[in-house]
């Protein structure tokens, strides 16, 4: 053979091998899934006993089927009055239309009720301190945690309704992500904050780093059933769009609140953000314009949601260097003085226990883990006290139960699956960074 023969054939070859070798590893790649059959992860074979796994946030499945998994219900008020309502119920999808006060659902041999049409309540961003105040942060779709916690705590009565008077309830962010019922702990808050507002007390849903991402479309910290159920239900996109109950509550929450001489936030206060110049209100009403569309860069919105904003500071507890480089003492002395507080609380990065840091002036209360004491932070007339809890959070472990199956070029279904691996990967990275 020829020596130009053997370079067209070398031509016409390589490029074949190239468009083959990705098939022949997808072909010897495994899907992996939940129990219940959400796909989590695609398995890529690179050495014999060695795999990279690839993470699959489009909510596709095998024929998945959740058993008592209630998701949703996503509400959207009508004109008219009406509100129409969409749900995920074990494996299927149900739909409603109504114009009654309260949304009942049975499902799963259990029995729901929400308030679907009372307006929602927003509490000030800035308010005397409370007699009686409760501070937690970093529920991430626990519902079980959060009602036990709140039961123990007298914030509930035994049938799940505000017990607590004139009391608030604060929820320093991250309400949503990880665990998968994000909407069972939204609806639980909204329903409380309707009864609070009732009894001269109020709850304060703080938005954290997650609650920003969820309303972003930013998916890659949700828990893949919770994924899978919002697909069904039409997307994450839908499911919180502005004109759903909770997507609406949640775009008016602030970012930062006053109580007295306490200001709680999610991350913290940055030197840059007290250098700012911002107020507890600029800094919410910044947020509250982003929902609205205003995504012009400026100094408010990095002080609500740059790399050393409100929402991702972790400067109290790491020197990361630059932008979160470690606090030094002056620097949250010069925080404090700027908003006229004696104490900044935060939650966002974990901590073993409640910590009060540079000698109380800061208080840590992240303490969502299976290790650290389970504790919530309480004010009495402004006064900080530590206070134990009974209920654990009972996180699922750090390796949870999987099972995996090859992936199959003969089916169509498979084909799919990576064509909306395709897509949500494609629609990932069109967000903008930082917002």
């Amino acid at each position: 053979m020829g020596v130009a023969r053997k370079w067209k054939y070398l031509l016409i070859g390589a490029p074949l091998l190239l468009l083959a070798a990705p098939l022949v590893l997808l072909g010897l790649s495994r899907l992996e899934m939940t129990p219940n059959g959400v796909h989590t992860r695609l398995l890529v074979p690179v050495g014999p006993k060695a795999n990279i796994g690839v993470h699959l946030y489009a909510g596709s499945g095998d024929a998945p089927r959740l058993p008592r998994f209630l998701d949703g219900p996503v509400v959207r008020p009508r004109q008219n009055g009406e509100w129409q309502a969409t749900w995920f119920c074990e494996d299927r999808v149900h739909e409603r239309t109504g114009s009654t006060d309260l949304l009942e659902i049975a499902c799963g041999g259990s029995n729901f009720s929400y308030p679907v049409r009372a307006a929602a309540v927003v509490p000030a961003d800035t308010i005397a301190a409370p007699a009686n105040m409760v501070v937690l942060s970093d529920i991430e779709g626990n519902a079980a945690f959060l009602d036990g916690a709140l039961r123990e705590l007298g914030v509930l009565d035994a049938h799940g309704r505000w017990s607590y008077g004139r009391g608030h309830l604060v929820i320093a962010g991250d309400s949503v992500d990880r665990g998968r019922e994000v909407f069972a702990v939204l609806w639980r808050l909204y329903a409380l904050s309707l009864q609070a507002g009732q009894q001269g007390g109020a709850v304060h849903v703080l938005l954290g780093n997650h609650e920003q991402y969820l309303l972003r479309g930013n998916g890659t910290r949700a828990n893949r059933e919770h994924i899978h159920t919002l697909e069904r239900m039409g997307g994450a996109a839908r499911a919180f769009g502005a004109d759903t109950v909770l997507g609406a509550w949640l775009r008016s929450q602030p970012v930062v609140l006053q109580a007295g001489k306490v200001l709680i936030t999610h991350g913290g206060v940055s030197p840059q953000v007290a250098a700012s110049g911002l107020s507890v209100a600029q800094l919410n009403a910044a947020q509250r314009r982003y929902w609205q569309g205003d995504r012009t860069p400026s100094a408010a919105l990095d002080a609500v949601m740059g790399p050393a904003g409100l929402t991702q500071y972790r400067g109290y507890f790491e020197d990361a260097g630059n932008e979160q480089a470690r606090a030094t003492p002056a620097q949250v002395d010069a925080a404090l003085r700027r908003f006229g507080v004696e104490t900044i609380v935060v939650g966002h990065t974990l901590v073993e226990q409640i910590q009060p840091l540079y000698q109380g002036r800061v208080h840590a209360i992240d303490v969502n883990s299976n290790t650290a004491r389970s504790e919530v932070l309480a004010f009495e007339h402004g006064v900080a006290r530590i206070v134990p809890l009974q209920t654990r959070r009972q996180l699922p472990g750090e390796r949870p139960l999987v099972r995996t199956r090859r992936l199959n070029l003969a089916d169509a279904d498979d084909w799919r699956t990576l064509q909306r691996f395709i897509a949500s990967s494609h629609a990932l990275s069109q967000l903008p960074h930082p917002y």
